[in-house]
Order: structure tokens, then C-alpha cells, then sequence
């Protein structure tokens, strides 16, 4: 080969063969973002059901509210008799952290972990503590009794010993979380306010959640 020859079309002998080497950086970088950002969906829409595509939300979600604040609450009675219990939070928490709290009560019933916020309502069932409930959450405490709860399950016809109403209990239920076990299609139902078996609902602020 002579000293003169080169191939044609390229670079002069005092001329670099390749591109300047920090743009062939940038474009590495940049193409190696464009695949990340292609491939690799964003963490907030990951699907917590791969069958389903059941996407996971922020908590609150029931309401589309974000970071809603975390609530309190207290076992206040139970009536094993009548697969019930009575959950008292403080008088100014909002629906959505009522919303809020009966997520994380579903939450905890399917991880087993229900027992640390409700009482047994089904002591020796085979299917757990909780095989059946019906869970009621007040935020005032006259009405989180054994008395009300009992009131609850009689249902609609049933007036307590100073003469209340059915309907004149139920408004001050803030949050109604029922678990049945044994029905394998309706295994938890969650709403604001209370609604019966019939469908009918008490109270303006009623709201199925799940």
C-alpha cells in the first residue's frame, strides 16, 4: 500500500476516523434513557394482579384522595353472638379515612392479621376468627355499645329500650365492613355509611367501596 493511498471517501491521514468522542457518549446516554423509559414501565402503575391489571393506588384511593392521614381506632364492643363488633375512631375523622381504614381492615383479614384491630367474632370457625362479621365504625362513642350492636343485628323493626328506631341508630354508623367466608363470590363488602341486605341505605353519606 502506498503512502498516499487512502480509502475513498475517508478521513485524511491527519484527520481523527471517528466522531468526536463525547457526542458518542451523549447519544449512548440518551438511547440508553429512550429504551429504559420504553421498557420499564413507571412503579405507580405496576399492577398488583398480573390477571386482573388491577393497578396499584395511593391510600385513599377509594376517594381519589392521596396520602390521606393515617386514623386510629379501638376495639369498643363485640357480641360474638352475633358476629359483630364496634370500632370507635376519634370525632373528626373524615370519610376518606374511614375509606382508608376499612382497606386496611381487608388488607389485614386477608393476611390474617384482623385479629389485632377487631375482636373474634367467630371463635373456633375453620376458617379463622373472622369467618363471619359484621364490623361497625362509630365516631361517637354513646353509640359504640353492646346495646346498638344489638339493636344492628335485630334490624329495621327492632326499637331499642329508650324507643329509638332502627334508622335513628344506623345514621351514626360512619363505616360498615361485612366478611363472610363461607360465600365465596361476596367474601367482604365495605362501605361508607350501612346499607341491608334489601339494598336499602341510611344516612346522605353512603358509599360502596368494595
Amino acid at each position: 500500500m502506498t503512502a498516499g493511498y487512502r480509502t475513498p471517501g475517508g478521513p485524511a491521514p491527519d484527520q481523527p476516523t471517528g466522531g468526536h468522542p463525547i457526542k458518542a457518549v451523549l447519544g449512548g446516554i440518551l438511547l440508553l434513557w429512550l429504551i429504559l423509559w420504553i421498557v420499564i414501565p413507571n412503579p405507580k402503575d405496576q399492577p398488583i394482579d398480573p390477571k386482573t391489571g388491577v393497578t396499584e393506588r395511593t391510600p385513599g384511593m377509594t376517594t381519589g384522595t392521596p396520602n390521606v392521614p393515617h386514623v386510629t381506632s379501638r376495639a369498643a364492643a363485640a357480641l360474638p353472638e352475633f358476629n359483630a363488633a364496634a370500632i370507635l375512631v376519634p370525632p373528626d375523622t373524615t370519610d376518606d379515612q374511614i375509606a382508608h381504614l376499612l382497606q386496611r381492615f381487608k388488607r389485614a383479614r386477608v393476611d390474617q392479621t384482623l385479629v389485632q384491630y377487631v375482636p373474634p367474632t367467630t371463635k373456633g370457625d375453620k376458617l379463622g376468627p373472622h369467618a363471619i362479621a359484621d364490623i361497625y365504625i362509630f365516631s361517637e362513642s354513646q353509640w359504640a355499645t353492646p346495646q346498638v350492636l344489638r339493636d344492628l343485628a335485630r334490624g329495621p323493626h327492632a326499637r331499642d329500650k329508650q324507643g329509638l328506631a332502627f334508622k335513628d341508630v344506623v345514621r351514626h354508623v360512619r363505616g360498615h365492613y361485612v366478611i363472610n367466608l363461607h360465600e365465596a363470590e361476596h367474601r367482604d363488602r365495605g362501605s361508607l355509611g350501612y346499607a341491608d341486605e334489601d339494598g336499602s341505605t341510611y344516612g346522605t353519606d353512603y358509599k360502596e367501596l368494595f
